[in-house]
């Protein structure tokens, strides 16, 4: 520490200042400097600790921009009030809303799974009004007993009579706009080769000919998800996969509100404000719409992060080219020229495959739309520090360093507040899914080794160089002795958001960080049976827990 010098001092010599602590090199230098430059070099010691967090706060403020606010369009502004007729009167179902009418807007189909009576039906009866008056609406219920006259219409014995296999289709549904078919998976072999065509390629092979079917959509729904081998490629067809659940018990009391009696019509047949002819529109102007290489990343960690779950999910080729050009088609809508990360967020609806990974999936992407470079860039700050320490780096030259590492810093936050500001303005995503993306997204600027924590520090450091440029390495070495300035391991691939996610277990589908803060016991179990030896084995099981043990460690030396 710093001890003021008196002019009594000075002139006591050496041999004094050496038994107040000093050294005999430090002591000769203090006696031959001139008292005001002993005590300027002081008072900067003493501003330093005191002002650093001032100037470091001033800087912040002088470095961050609010972000614009992002606008929605003509069409984007249809779309939202089309859907909100869509969920007029029903509650809990604004998600449902929305991915049923993106489904019929980009000609593709979408599977509801959950129990009687969630408004299943009654929301593919509201469709129709999209297609305008003259859609034709085709609902029936299979069963194990089901045959395809039930659904393709019955034999024309006219045909017959002439010796040709023909059905009469008018009112079923080879010749329907809109479709909904309960139990789906319960159909027979007999029902699905010819399902399977109308579904994929739009024809029904009617007798020698193959007829081009008007189908915009087909919303299916099932109690349960497929577990016959022989179902998956009819699975595979419905892009949109979601559950229906009852409605929570929050929102009982809005339940009995829209359900009694009333004078007021709940449903209406007028059209909705979107229209066949903007769905047409839009897959036009999706072909003018880019995929960049960051969105390409995503479907890539997707499909390697579905392999890597147990049992492993596989994601087909034609599903991939049907959720890129789905997201075209909502970029386009959005009115925007590319495929932005805030769109991937409606892949949590389109890629997974069974029931008991949709949680673990769910959860895996919405971390890594909101990954950033901050475990890179802490990595680099931390260099930078180490050469601060041992005098390899010059306070100038700090001082410019810092400046490239603020630039790159501040990308990467205005690159996520503009997501977010994107998912805010976004036609598709319903208000809690937005939220639940923005708050992914500052939870990853504001952790440990984000962007938003790392600027902070890039603050503090350029306010030390300014402040006392001989003695950076005296601060930097004091924050370090308290735990600050440290982010080992932020560039291992250990720490990746895959590698960090449950897969197995209780607690299958959560992030470690989660777990270790909110299950102490089990935290405190695993260690002890580690300790003991289990778990050494090379089972997924086994690989998993001591993942999980290996974070816990790496995050208290933290």
């Amino acid at each position: 520490n710093p001890v003021e010098l008196t002019t009594s001092h000075k002139r006591a010599g050496v041999r004094d200042l050496r038994r107040w602590g000093l050294t005999s090199a430090a002591a000769a230098v203090i006696v031959r400097l001139p008292r005001a430059v002993t005590r300027r070099r002081i008072q900067r010691k003493v501003v330093e600790i005191s002002a650093i967090d001032d100037l470091a706060i001033r800087k912040m403020e002088q470095w961050r921009s609010t972000p614009p606010v992002e606008e929605l369009g003509e069409l984007a502004s249809r779309v939202v009030a089309a859907a909100e007729e869509l969920e007029a009167g029903l509650v809990e179902r604004s998600l449902e809303a929305r991915i049923l009418l993106l489904a019929a807007f980009c000609g593709e189909h979408l599977l509801l799974l959950g129990p009687p009576g969630t408004a299943k039906s009654l929301l593919a009866r509201r469709l129709v009004r999209f297609l305008g008056k003259e859609a034709v609406f085709f609902e029936r219920l299979l069963t194990r007993f089901s045959v395809p006259e039930e659904l393709f219409g019955p034999l024309s014995l006219k045909g017959l009579e002439q010796d040709e296999y023909l059905r009469k289709t008018t009112g079923y549904l080879p010749e329907a706009s809109i479709a909904f078919v309960d139990e789906i998976f319960k159909a027979n072999s007999a029902i699905l080769n010819s399902l399977l065509s109308i579904v994929n390629e739009r024809v029904f092979d009617n007798g020698p000919e193959r007829v081009a079917v008007p189908l915009r959509c087909l919303v299916a729904a099932s109690n349960e998800a497929p577990e016959s081998e022989e179902l998956e490629a009819l699975y595979d067809r419905l892009l949109f996969r979601l559950i229906v659940n009852p409605v929570s018990d929050g929102g009982v009391s809005a339940l009995i509100a829209a359900t009694a009696f009333s004078s007021d019509p709940q449903d209406s047949d007028e059209a909705i404000p979107l229209g066949l002819e903007d769905a047409e529109r839009a897959l036009k102007g999706a072909a003018t719409v880019t995929v960049p290489a960051v969105v390409v990343d995503i479907f890539k960690d997707c499909r390697s992060h579905l392999a890597s779950l147990q049992p492993p999910e596989l994601v087909s080729d034609r599903r991939l080219g049907q959720a890129v050009r789905m997201l075209q088609v909502v970029a386009w809508t959005c009115g925007r020229s590319q495929v932005e990360v805030c769109d991937c967020s409606l892949l949590a609806h389109v890629f997974w495959q069974s029931l008991e990974n949709r949680e673990t999936f769910q959860t895996w992407l919405q971390a890594r739309l909101a990954k950033s470079r901050g475990r890179q860039l802490a990595a680099i700050l931390s260099g930078l520090l180490d050469r601060v320490l041992s005098k390899a780096t010059a306070a100038a030259d700090l001082l410019g360093e810092l400046q490239v590492f603020q630039r790159a810093t501040e990308k990467e936050i205005v690159e996520a507040e503009r997501q977010q500001q994107l998912a805010r303005a976004h036609c598709w995503l319903p208000h809690k899914e937005t939220q639940n993306f923005c708050a992914a997204v500052d939870l990853e600027l504001d952790s440990r080794s984000g962007p938003r924590t790392l600027l902070m520090e890039v603050a503090r450091l350029s306010a030390a160089a300014e402040l006392a440029a001989e003695e950076v390495d005296v601060y930097v070495r004091k924050r370090r002795a308290v735990g600050d300035l440290e982010w080992s391991g932020s560039s291992s691939d250990a720490s990746t958001i895959d590698e960090q996610t449950f897969k197995l277990g209780k607690h299958k589908g959560r992030l470690f960080s989660e777990v270790a803060e909110n299950d102490v016991d089990y935290c405190n179990m695993v260690e002890k049976k580690v300790a003991a030896g289990s778990f050494g084995g090379d089972s997924p099981l086994d690989r998993q827990v001591r993942a999980f043990v290996s974070y816990l460690k790496e995050s208290r030396s933290q």
